[in-house]
């Protein structure tokens, strides 16, 4: 994506933050954002589980109805999270991602997604992806529903659901200041942290450094 269209997403966002929580309280998010437009760097944690293993029978705090996230949910979407998230939402169904979202007496709590052929306009890290894994990206859980659960049982759905369609692997990457995120996958479903990504970007040139735990040795990132 370039500069413009991602200024344009970010300018609809920050709209939106305004009229949603008022202007003392968007303020000081709108001004985070604009300091990381020209300068971002980010640590990640790179996390894969085996889709082959037993996965542990964990259950949310509230009841569930989770499903197959379709074109009719981007209404929904759009309530749930910013504007440009909800687009984000749009593109991946086009590519053909699978996503799965939860309700919670027919409320949207939830949604997450995932994919095994990587798109350089949709995921910010171009992981190198060995045969049989899967990349799972995005998942969101509406603020009143954190703390319930709503995360893990979106994962866990992900798995079943891969491993239903052959895939042996799952690949995650989040970044290390994420203490939520890192909990479900390194903690309840028994992950393990594979490398660390280093990504820096600088208005639209950006650098990717992928990192082996065990041997700290810098590996090349897929073209």
């Amino acid at each position: 994506m370039d500069i413009s269209a991602r200024f344009f997403e970010l300018a609809e966002d920050w709209r939106f933050y305004l009229r949603r929580d008022g202007v003392m309280r968007a303020l000081p998010l709108v001004g985070l954002e604009i300091a990381r437009l020209p300068l971002r760097h980010l640590d990640y944690v790179l996390v894969t589980r085996s889709l082959s293993e037993p996965l542990p029978d964990l259950r949310p705090r509230v009841a569930l109805e989770i499903r197959p996230f379709t074109r009719a949910d981007l209404a929904a979407a759009a309530t749930m999270d910013r504007p440009s998230e909800a687009r984000l939402c749009a593109r991946r169904l086009a590519e053909g991602h699978l996503g799965l979202l939860a309700l919670h007496d027919g409320r949207p709590a939830g949604y997450a997604w995932g994919c095994a052929e990587l798109d350089p306009e949709l995921e910010r890290v171009p992981l190198q992806l060995e045969p049989g894994d899967v990349l799972c990206t995005d998942v969101f859980t509406v603020p009143a529903y954190r703390g319930q659960g709503v995360q893990t049982a979106l994962t866990l759905k992900r798995f079943l659901l891969f491993r239903g369609l052959g895939y042996r692997r799952a690949v995650c990457y989040i970044e290390a200041g994420n203490t939520p995120s890192r909990a479900v996958w390194q903690g309840k479903l028994g992950g393990s942290t594979a490398g660390r990504i280093d990504f820096l970007r600088v208005g639209s040139w950006y650098r990717v450094r992928l990192y082996d735990t065990a041997q700290m040795q810098l590996r090349r990132p897929s073209p």
